[in-house]
């Protein structure tokens, strides 16, 4: 019974990450069309079509967290594993360093955990 607790309050807190990355994609979308995809910058409409992508398949990622929990855990380690690497090459080819979305870290984190948490479990 703790366990199916656990693991629903993982998908809870992932669904809610996922929701901030949804919310936050549509308002700089609207407010400043910019991005960076692998350290090319993206302007435009280009720029608002790459954001509002990642952002819709954030919420198909969080429906198929509540409705085929295997395929959405999956999905979800792969989601964050992209935006990880992504936002790591574009940080070090801006000289940013290593400086890394606090989102992304958690999300990869906490997908890590369910994953290994799921298959454990089952």
């Amino acid at each position: 019974m703790k366990k199916k607790i656990i693991e629903y309050v993982i998908i809870l807190v992932l669904s809610i990450i996922l929701n901030l990355n949804f919310l936050s994609s549509v308002f700089l979308s609207y407010i400043n069309p910019e991005n960076y995809f692998f350290g090319n910058k993206l302007v435009g409409t280009n720029a608002i079509i790459y954001s509002l992508t990642g952002g819709f398949s954030g919420l198909i990622i969080v429906f198929y967290l509540f409705k085929i929990r295997s395929v959405g855990i999956i999905l979800s380690l792969v989601y964050f594993g992209y935006f990880f690497i992504e936002s790591l090459i574009t940080n070090q080819s801006l000289g940013f360093g290593f400086e890394i979305s606090p989102l992304s870290k958690a999300g990869l984190a906490l997908s890590i955990v369910l994953l290994i948490f799921w298959k454990v479990v089952r």
